[in-house]
């Protein structure tokens, strides 16, 4: 692994979200969805999701969704409302926090750890990320999700982890300014 290369996924993408906005002449509050390129964060690409906020009376829409995040959730999740999600699984936890990021105009970072289906516990990182059609109004939201199993190790009683999906939740926050 190359020394200096960030890892987590949370940060990747909120340092992505922060180099669209670096253009001196860019005065915008917040980048574009057309802004993205999905080439540049192909490595995260996958665990990404798009919500889509006006014209949905029932609040955001799933407008786009990464192969390794729709497998969180049994079903299609394209055009979903985040108001039908079931509730403590890492699909909603990691999209149902958008009126925070509304009403604190910035990027919020949330993880926590999940009961997994078989009794195991998850630990899970998402963000955030406002988006704007005009730079000024968040009209979606860029988002993106991981987690990892926790297991120990019989012969050490060390913590082991180890990519899997979700449900279940004890969580904390990272407001992101």
């Amino acid at each position: 692994m190359s020394t200096g290369i960030e890892r987590r996924l949370v940060l990747r993408l909120l340092s992505y979200w922060r180099d669209l906005l670096k253009n001196e002449q860019d005065t915008r509050l917040f980048p574009s969805f057309a802004d993205i390129d999905p080439t540049a964060i192909h490595d995260i690409w996958q665990h990404c999701f798009a919500l889509d906020l006006f014209g949905h009376e029932s609040g955001p829409v799933f407008r786009a969704v990464g192969s390794e995040f729709s497998n969180y959730f049994d079903g299609t999740l394209a055009n979903l409302p985040v108001s039908e999600l079931k509730p403590d699984t890492l699909t909603a936890l990691s999209s149902g926090y958008f009126t925070e990021v509304l009403e604190k105009n910035a990027p919020i970072s949330r993880g926590g750890q999940i009961g997994g289906p078989d009794g195991t516990n998850l630990l899970y990182r998402s963000i955030l990320l406002p988006m704007s059609d005009d730079g000024e109004t968040i009209s979606g939201f860029l988002g993106a999700a991981n987690c990892r199993e926790e297991m120990l190790d019989a012969d050490s009683d060390v913590a082991l982890m180890k990519d899997v999906p979700t449900d279940g939740s004890k969580e904390f926050q990272y407001e992101i300014f």
